[in-house]
């Protein structure tokens, strides 16, 4: 009578031959559905479509665990990517920085230069002038002609007048250099103190934007790490509802294969 039952029988997940060589294999029958209304012929159905059944949704588990596994690696390949694109773009950066800060450090050096070689100019040019005038005016004090009619003593006094106004002069004019000699020294340090802090500035501003840039990129760094971070959980989650899918529709399969079974290969 299992027999022509057998007959009646037909599923995608049942193999006749398949299913005894199935059965001989494994005659512990497990699973929360009761086989005890089962024929024995029916019990040896259901046994090897259950199985043929399981295989299948295993199958189909596996590839939504692959295509998650895949989807991940992906991301993290992505996010690896962008990683180093933020890690080349802020040494790009930070490298500009640098050439700019030692473009602009060179311009202020030949400013600097330029500047001390100026003020030194200056300095040799009114020291130039300070002696031509001082030779000027002696040599105008010494054109005054003393009178030869005047007394010995009166010639001696106006002779002595005339030394002491060009001992004067010359004392004026060595006050005059020492103070240009002065103001040569403050102006020179004055050039090379501007020149020390606007290259100061230049090292402090470079330094302030390179850690804006690095803070930038920081901030992109771990934006890239959430974003992974929820792409992965999404991904997860899409492969737990697919699983849950899969649960509930393999249910149904188990069921309606069950329900048929036992229609077909009730025990007598």
């Amino acid at each position: 009578m299992d027999k022509p039952e057998l007959r009646h029988y037909a599923s995608k997940y049942y193999d006749p031959v398949k299913a005894h060589e199935y059965y001989m294999r494994n005659r512990e029958l497990k699973g929360r559905r009761s086989t005890s209304k089962l024929s024995d012929e029916g019990k040896k159905v259901w046994q090897y479509t259950k199985q043929q059944i399981t295989e299948e949704k295993k199958s189909k588990v596996e590839a939504e665990k692959e295509a998650k596994d895949q989807k991940t690696e992906e991301l993290r390949e992505k996010a690896s990517a962008t990683r180093e694109r933020i890690t080349a773009k802020l040494k790009e950066l930070n490298e500009k920085l640098s050439k700019k800060a030692n473009a602009d450090k060179e311009s202020i050096e030949k400013k600097r230069e330029s500047d001390l070689e100026n003020i030194r100019k200056k300095a040799v040019e009114d020291v130039d002038k300070l002696e031509k005038n001082l030779t000027s005016a002696i040599e105008k004090l010494m054109a005054e002609e003393i009178p030869k009619s005047l007394s010995k003593e009166e010639r001696a006094k106006r002779i002595a007048e005339r030394n002491e106004k060009i001992a004067k002069l010359r004392s004026d004019a060595s006050a005059e250099k020492n103070k240009l000699g002065e103001q040569l020294v403050k102006d020179e340090e004055s050039a090379k103190t501007d020149a020390a802090s606007s290259k100061e500035k230049v090292s402090a501003d470079t330094k302030n934007q390179k850690e804006a840039n690095s803070k930038s990129a920081a901030a992109e760094r771990k934006q890239c790490a959430a974003d992974l971070k929820s792409s992965i959980a999404a991904a997860r989650e899409a492969y737990k509802v697919a699983k849950e899918n899969l649960d509930s529709d393999y249910e149904e399969i188990f069921q309606q294969e069950f329900d048929k079974i036992a229609s077909q290969y009730a025990k007598p």
